[in-house]
């Protein structure tokens, strides 16, 4: 037989079978919530209809008890009979008042929004093993009993109470025997600190110091007003410093490839240098080509094969300076018809 239950805290509505309601003697954890309550005070009837109400057969008594008590009851006898009819009607009495409260009982299930197709409620094992952990121990307060006038007094004083523990003003510290983590004093703990920080300012000038004198050609390069410090410095670690290097000032102001009387061909070339300080001299490539602009072939010319002046390479090309350059050209067997130059150090 299958019954439904209703939860007393969330007004949830569970299936329950007999043989659950009965191993689990009426009490249930709801699924929902996870209140325990007792599924008798709501319980009903799978399709929703109350319980069978099941009235008490009365108890009929003999017809000797129902008549006077005899004549040779004692007034003792009398007086328990009288008591076993008093209890006998409080006990009808408790069962109306019962059956009127459960007609009071207002009959039927509470519906919830959601559908009532829910899981299986979790039962109660009245079986379980309790815990061994008996909780805090009860608080018993002995009854104060009357004082007896006719026995021995007694005259109990408590004892005197232990005078409070005064702390210490002196503070006592014991050294650590056990090999513990000593405690690093604080002058100490600064000394290392500035130790470090000076140890890594000057790791990081023997870094800068060695990038600049490795890279001094390309900082005077970049930096051409830096020269004069970099010039003093060179002459007293022993270093050279070459000139600045930079062909986006260098221009190629004019050039032709001219032909001479004998049949040799002449490079003039205007250079011009836009820098406000002095460069150094740069490396031509020069390209000849034939009539459909192909390549016939191809050189360099360094500055000391152009200019052939050894102080005149070492002084660089002048500040905002333009230079007339005659490059003689020694071909054999080649027409050219134009030409390509271009810088580039």
């Amino acid at each position: 037989m299958n019954y439904r239950t209703t939860c007393s805290h969330c007004a949830s509505v569970f299936r329950l079978g007999a043989d659950q309601l009965e191993a689990a003697q009426g009490w249930v954890q709801c699924s929902v919530c996870g209140a325990a309550f007792d599924a008798h005070l709501s319980l009903l009837m799978a399709d929703g209809s109350p319980l069978p109400v099941i009235e008490p057969e009365p108890v009929k008594l003999p017809p000797a008890q129902e008549t006077m008590p005899p004549p040779e009851a004692t007034g003792y006898e009398a007086t328990a009979e009288s008591q076993r009819e008093t209890e006998s009607e409080t006990e009808w009495a408790d069962a109306e008042i019962d059956d009127e409260g459960a007609r009071a009982t207002p009959q039927g299930i509470v519906q919830r929004e959601s559908p009532l197709d829910l899981p299986s409620i979790i039962l109660i094992d009245p079986d379980a093993s309790e815990s061994d952990d008996p909780g805090p121990l009860p608080h018993i307060q002995a009854p104060a009993y009357p004082s007896n006038p006719y026995g021995p007094s007694y005259n109990y004083q408590p004892a005197p109470s232990a005078p409070p523990s005064v702390s210490p003003t002196t503070r006592v510290e014991y050294a650590n025997l056990l090999g513990g983590t000593a405690r690093i004093p604080e002058t100490q703990h600064r000394t290392q600190t500035w130790i470090w920080i000076v140890s890594s300012l000057l790791l990081l000038a023997i870094l800068l110091a060695q990038a600049t004198y490795f890279l001094r050609d390309t900082l005077v390069s970049q930096l051409p007003q830096t020269r004069p410090a970099f010039e003093q410095a060179c002459a007293t670690l022993g270093c050279t410093l070459s000139l600045p290097k930079n062909l986006t000032l260098l221009k190629i102001v004019g050039s032709d490839l001219q032909t001479e009387a004998s049949g040799r061909l002449k490079l003039a070339l205007t250079l011009g240098n836009r820098a406000n300080h002095v460069q150094a001299w740069p490396v031509l490539i020069l390209t000849l080509t034939d009539q459909r602009n192909r390549p016939l072939a191809r050189r360099s010319f360094a500055p000391s094969e152009y200019l052939g002046e050894a102080q005149r390479i070492a002084a660089g090309i002048p500040a905002r300076s333009e230079q007339a350059l005659n490059l003689p050209l020694n071909v054999r067997n080649l027409a050219p018809m134009g030409f390509d130059l271009k810088l580039t150090y």
